[in-house]
């Protein structure tokens, strides 16, 4: 190892141990947000981190006004750090995991232990995901580009009153930034490892004196890759990845403003190779056995999606305390994944998903705010339909079954609830927070088969089959939070969050199977504290206990003709405590330190499938995360200001798996190192260089058990590029 990796290394270690803070400086409140270009700090610079504004419970409050334990990353650090999707904010949080279910899609959410491992299109992640308000329906839909992004908020622990459809985990809200009348222009130009290029940017202003506009796009493309496919020896690896939006704001008056979004996007990109392991026949691939980045591919795994959609936000002050506001919103999501899962050039389980969703939802909000009393009520309602048609070439795996196997469906959902939420400072320094939802939902799960045969000409193993699923919970939360100073805020709430039951959307071959998993709740508890300690010095801490109740986990859980099949049931029962920490210190001018700490412990305390053991830990649930940053910026002249800044993230030992807890499930805890530096050339432009996993750390992302073995998902590798930008 070199001096210079050595100093590096005990660098990042350092700033890894800091505790990463719950906000930053960033005083957004949803106007134009902040500069894509984070400006360097002068030697006369303020150490004062400011306050940040947050819109966690409907409405603008500063973010130590507000009893929920939560992440904010504004725009300006999302792309200092070079985050593209919401699997990039791991790197950013405590006690969060973000990973890839299936090769490069189907984001699986995991807040402190608590997530969805299913990649069947057809279930709601536990984590609800809010772009603009609008709530996405399915795990497929998360792998859409972040660009243009004024501030991410990570709420965690369950959110059933204000979010209430799926949050037993959390929410994460993307707010955009939104149109303002002044007139704004950014652009970013990057290159980098494999060939990789992108271009983003944004203009806005005032189209005319009562409306404003802003559109935005980011392209992300690559030619290469990090992946070998042995079959053909081409690398595998290529970005073809484009997206728009466009945010029209019009204010004809000062009680009335509605904001209209329209976006669409595409990805086109190869799909990640499987690494198999235990698979049937070993003999071709025993060459690449210890090459984690080498596989087969029979096929041409790649993606094909396409998004669109809109959604229309209205607000209307009917007097000085009162506001209606309505959002309507509709999205459409087409995807077609072709992937080679046995990871040779057998054809053994070379896979095509194909779906089609859609969604339309509607919430009205009414909020009442006057003296100490703050009230939202509302109605919400949603409809969405899932379509999908998996299929399998089998020839070499089950010939007797033909070349294909597959299975169909269709789901329909819908979901009707109202909510009230409170907040009372019924004496000076107490608050009392209550809320109250209501749902009701109702799934029609419908033409539902297994397929087979050969060359076109297929057979049903059963008659299509249907089912009904309905759910009506109360979920919410009672909470006091109490501020013995205006700048710190110590806070305690019992709060119950439901995910509501559904279908397992995976291949049977018994149509008595299609029968629904119940609803799945936690009840938690918690404890607090947020407090500006000083004008340089923020710290945040939380202690939690849940109560995990008929918890929905994805695993080999099936009998069939096949063997064991692979599905979503509810497992049993199972406890989470958990600490966590965070803190952002600027103790002179230039220097900014942030870090993170959080621990989880996580047991199964009851089981009620074969597989899993009692004492088991919950998947994807590191017991110990760390992150944290050093940042240092100086003047060089009066038109030239540099930064560096150097970052890194820990997680101890995880299992993506715990049925029958097997070993190829379990990845050692590894470390991530990051840098960046950058030099700011007088007001307008910014050239910066970036190095992602310095030390070239191989570890995996995903585990999955398929009917040939085990298959693995690894990390990218150590990455470097350079990138250009420009702010009006």
């Amino acid at each position: 190892m070199s001096l210079f990796e050595i100093k590096t290394r005990s660098l990042l270690m350092a700033s890894a141990v800091m505790l990463l803070p719950v906000g930053a400086e960033a005083q957004s409140t949803g106007g134009t947000g902040t500069a894509a270009v984070p400006p360097a700090a002068s030697a006369t610079e303020s150490t004062d981190i400011g306050d940040i504004v947050v819109t966690a419970q409907r409405r603008e409050q500063r973010g130590n006004d507000v009893g929920i334990a939560m992440n904010v990353v504004t725009g300006t650090e999302l792309a200092s750090a070079g985050v593209k999707q919401v699997n990039d904010l791991t790197a950013l949080t405590t006690n969060v995991n973000i990973k890839n279910t299936l090769g490069n899609s189907v984001p699986n959410i995991s807040i402190r232990g608590i997530g969805l491992n299913d990649y069947a299109s057809n279930n709601n992640p536990a984590a609800g995901v809010y772009v603009d308000n609008v709530y996405l329906v399915s795990p497929a839909m998360l792998s859409f580009g972040l660009f243009d992004v004024d501030r991410v908020e990570i709420l965690k622990g369950p959110q059933g009153d204000l979010y209430g459809r799926n949050t037993t985990a959390g929410a994460i809200n993307i707010i955009s930034r939104r149109p303002s009348a002044t007139p704004s222009a950014d652009f970013e130009v990057g290159y980098g490892s494999y060939r990789n290029w992108h271009v983003n940017g944004a203009v806005g202003g005032a189209l005319t004196s009562t409306l404003n506009g802003r559109f935005a796009f980011v392209t992300d493309q690559q030619d290469s890759g990090w992946e070998t496919n042995y079959v053909t020896g081409k690398r595998i690896g290529k970005i073809d990845r484009t997206a728009a939006r466009l945010q029209l704001e019009w204010t004809p008056s000062a009680a009335f403003k509605a904001r209209l979004s329209a976006h669409a996007g595409y990805d086109r990109s190869d799909e990640a190779l499987y690494k198999a392991e235990n698979n049937l026949t070993t003999t071709e691939d025993d060459p690449y056995l210890n090459k984690p980045r080498t596989a087969g591919s029979a096929n041409n795994p790649h993606l094909d999606n396409k998004s669109f959609g809109a959604s229309l936000t209205m607000d209307w002050n009917l007097d000085s305390n009162l506001t209606l506001t309505s959002i309507s919103a509709y999205e459409h999501f087409r995807r077609i994944d072709v992937a080679d899962q046995d990871g040779t050039g057998l054809r053994q389980l070379d896979s095509t998903f194909a779906n089609k969703i859609s969604e339309e939802t509607q919430e009205l909000r009414l909020a009442y705010s006057k003296d100490n009393l703050n009230l939202i009520g509302g109605v919400y309602y949603s409809h969405d339909t899932v379509s999908d048609r998996d299929s399998y070439l089998i020839s070499d795996l089950f010939p007797s079954f033909g070349d294909t196997l597959g299975n169909t469906y269709h789901q329909k959902t819908e979901a009707y609830a109202g909510f009230l939420h409170g907040e009372w400072t019924f004496v000076p320094k107490l608050t009392l927070i209550a809320g109250l939802r209501y749902t009701h939902e109702h799934k029609v799960f419908d033409n539902v088969t297994t397929f087979f045969g050969s060359n076109g000409v297929y057979a049903n193993a059963f008659p299509t089959a249907s089912s009904t699923f309905s759910t009506s919970r109360v979920s919410g939360k009672i909470g006091l939070n109490y501020k013995p100073s205006d700048n710190t805020l110590i806070y305690g709430t019992v709060s119950r969050g439901v995910k509501s039951g559904g279908f397992q959307g995976q291949l049977t071959f018994d149509p008595t199977a299609i029968r629904p998993f119940r609803d799945e709740t936690v009840t938690a508890y918690e404890v607090g504290i947020k407090s500006r300690v000083l004008p340089n010095l923020q710290i945040n801490a939380a202690a939690f206990d849940y109560e995990y109740k008929d918890a929905q986990f994805y695993g080999p859980l099936f009998d069939s003709p096949l063997g064991t099949l692979f599905g979503i049931a509810n497992a049993g029962n199972a406890r989470v405590r958990g600490l966590e920490g965070d803190i952002r210190w600027r103790p002179t001018p230039g220097l900014d330190l942030r870090g993170g700490i959080g621990f989880i412990d996580t047991k199964i305390t009851k089981s009620i499938v074969a597989g899993v053991a009692e004492g088991s830990r919950l998947p994807n649930a590191p017991k110990l995360t760390l992150n944290g940053s050093i940042r240092y910026g100086w003047t060089v002249s009066d038109q030239l200001r540099a930064d560096i800044t150097l970052s890194g993230v820990y997680q101890s030992r995880v299992a993506f798996d715990i049925v029958r807890n097997p070993p190829q499930a379990v990845e050692p805890g590894y470390f991530l190192g990051n840098a960046e530096a950058g030099v700011d050339l007088g007001d307008h432009f910014r050239v910066s260089v970036f190095g992602k996993n310095l030390f070239d750390k191989l570890y995996r992302t995903q585990a999955l058990f398929t009917s040939i073995g085990w298959t693995y998902q690894y990390g990218a590798p150590r990455t470097f590029g350079v990138n250009l930008s420009y702010k009006m």
